[in-house]
C-alpha cells in the first residue's frame, strides 16, 4: 500500500492542508484491517474502486461507507476494513476552521460519522464526483478541486478559530487559556458549530497527534520524557489519554505503525 500528500497550490494553502493518495495494487487480504486515530482536520474522500469500510466505536447505523464520503471530526479511533482487490483513493484533508465555511454546516452534525458527499447539499457536487471518477491522473483532480474551490479563494481566516488555536493550550486535561477575547460559553458554541467538537478536545486530538509524530522521530524516547514534554501531568495520564484515541498503548502503538501509512496510520491485522 502506497501513501502520499500532494500539495494544495499555494492560493489555496489556506483552505486545504494537503491533498492525498492511497493506492494498492498488490492487496494483501491477510492485512486488511487498520486503524484511523483523529488528527483534528476534515475530509472529503473520493473512492475510485471500491469503498473501504468504516466503524465507528459505540455507533451501529454508521459502519456503512458510500463511494463518496466526508469524514467530520472523529472523537476517537475508528476501524478500516480494506475492500479486496485494488484500492484507489483520493481525498481532500480541509483545515478544520474553514470546513463549516465552505461546507455551509455545523460541523457537530458531522462529528463522529462518515456521510454521503451530497449529504452536505454543496451545489454541483454529483457532477463533481463524476469528474474526480473520469479524471485519469492526480493531477487532474487536484486542478478540479481547486476550480471548485475558487468562490472561497479569498476567504478570509482571520475572524475564524485558527487564531484562538494559539491562545488555548492543555495542560494535565485542563484547558487554559490567555486574553482571548471571548467567553468560556461562547467560546465552546463557536468550536461546536465552526470545528465539531469542543476546544478540550479539539487540543487533546492535536496533542495526541503530535506525540505520535514525536515517537516516530525519536523511538527510543522514554514515555516519561514524551508525557513531561506535552503537558502530561506523569506516565500514567500519557497512557491512559492515548489508549482512549487510540485503544493502544503507546509501545504497541509505536510497533503497528505502517511505515507507508498516514491516513491509514496503524495496521492492526
Amino acid at each position: 500500500m502506497q501513501f502520499k500528500k500532494h500539495k494544495a497550490s499555494k492560493a489555496y494553502e489556506h483552505l486545504v492542508a494537503y491533498f492525498w493518495t492511497i493506492k494498492s495494487s498488490d492487496y494483501d487480504v491477510e492485512n486488511s484491517s487498520y486503524k484511523f486515530v483523529p488528527d483534528a482536520y476534515v475530509d472529503w474522500v473520493f473512492h475510485l474502486n471500491a469503498p473501504w469500510q468504516c466503524d465507528f466505536p459505540d455507533i451501529e447505523n454508521q459502519t456503512k461507507t458510500g463511494q463518496f464520503h466526508v469524514f467530520g471530526q472523529i472523537k476517537k479511533h475508528i476501524n478500516l476494513t480494506l475492500p479486496k482487490g485494488d484500492l484507489n483513493v483520493f481525498g481532500v484533508k480541509f483545515h478544520p476552521w474553514v470546513a463549516s465555511q465552505i461546507w455551509k454546516v455545523d460541523m457537530h452534525y458531522l462529528t463522529n460519522g462518515c456521510l454521503d458527499l451530497t449529504d452536505l447539499d454543496l451545489p454541483k457536487m454529483s457532477v463533481l464526483q463524476e469528474r474526480i471518477c473520469l479524471a485519469n491522473s492526480t493531477d487532474k483532480r487536484i486542478q478540479l478541486i481547486e476550480a471548485y474551490l475558487l468562490p472561497f479563494v479569498n476567504f478570509n481566516d482571520n475572524k475564524s478559530l485558527k487564531n484562538t488555536f494559539s491562545s488555548l493550550t492543555i495542560e494535565s486535561n485542563h484547558l487554559k487559556s490567555l486574553n482571548i477575547g471571548i467567553g468560556k460559553r461562547r467560546l465552546e458554541q463557536r468550536f461546536k458549530n465552526e470545528i465539531g467538537i469542543s476546544p478540550k478536545l479539539f487540543l487533546r486530538t492535536c496533542r495526541i497527534n503530535a506525540v505520535i509524530e514525536k515517537m516516530k522521530e525519536n523511538t527510543s524516547q522514554s514515555l516519561t520524557q514524551l508525557a513531561l514534554e506535552h503537558n502530561y501531568y506523569d506516565q500514567s495520564h500519557f497512557i491512559k489519554d492515548f489508549k482512549q484515541f487510540t485503544s493502544l498503548n503507546p509501545t504497541t502503538f509505536l510497533k503497528s505503525i505502517n511505515p507507508d501509512g498516514d491516513i491509514l496510520n496503524l495496521r492492526v491485522s
